[in-house]
């Protein structure tokens, strides 16, 4: 039974992040962006007046790469929890051993709070394509870790083009 629980929570993590995104793609606009406004905001809808920068940066479906959670997504609270992504490339499907991988971890849904926990940092590259983040949550609830991609070669930009959240449930 908690196992289902489990899956039906992270399909609705999902859900609402690409809902929020997409909410957000559809608001923006040159006329209406303010970054005061997004800036100063805590919650959804005051992001969603003031226009939402980083999602009109950032695209949500990666473009040159594939990002697979293969481990759970479900943390301890207190407990490093080691959460494990394949990195492949797009087109040929192969393993992306070479790539940058940068994480930013949010506290609550995508884009809802802006409450980051600390910097950007490094996944450690294991091989194989595979990719770990340490994750010790704080409290229980929602985190989406912002997964960012710099194929080798590519430049930093190349990040905001190969982009996906994923949410992790803190217990």
């Amino acid at each position: 039974m908690i196992s289902k629980m489990k899956k039906l929570a992270i399909g609705i993590i999902v859900a609402l992040g690409i809902f929020a995104t997409a909410g957000a793609f559809a608001s923006m606009s040159s006329s209406d962006y303010n970054m005061n406004s997004m800036m100063s905001s805590n919650s959804m809808s005051s992001m969603m007046k003031g226009g939402n920068m980083m999602s009109g940066m950032m695209s949500q479906i990666p473009e040159d790469v594939i990002v697979k959670v293969t481990s759970g997504q479900v943390a301890k609270v207190r407990k490093e929890t080691p959460i494990t992504l394949l990195v492949l490339d797009k087109e040929t499907k192969k393993p992306m051993s070479d790539a940058q991988v940068i994480i930013g971890i949010e506290r609550g849904t995508s884009m809802t709070t802006m409450n980051m926990i600390g910097g950007m940092f490094d996944a450690e590259n294991i091989g194989s394509g595979k990719y770990v983040v340490r994750f010790t949550p704080d409290n229980e609830g929602i985190y989406t870790l912002h997964t960012h991609v710099i194929p080798a070669g590519r430049s930093m930009h190349s990040m905001m083009n190969n982009h996906l959240d994923i949410g992790i449930i803190a217990e």
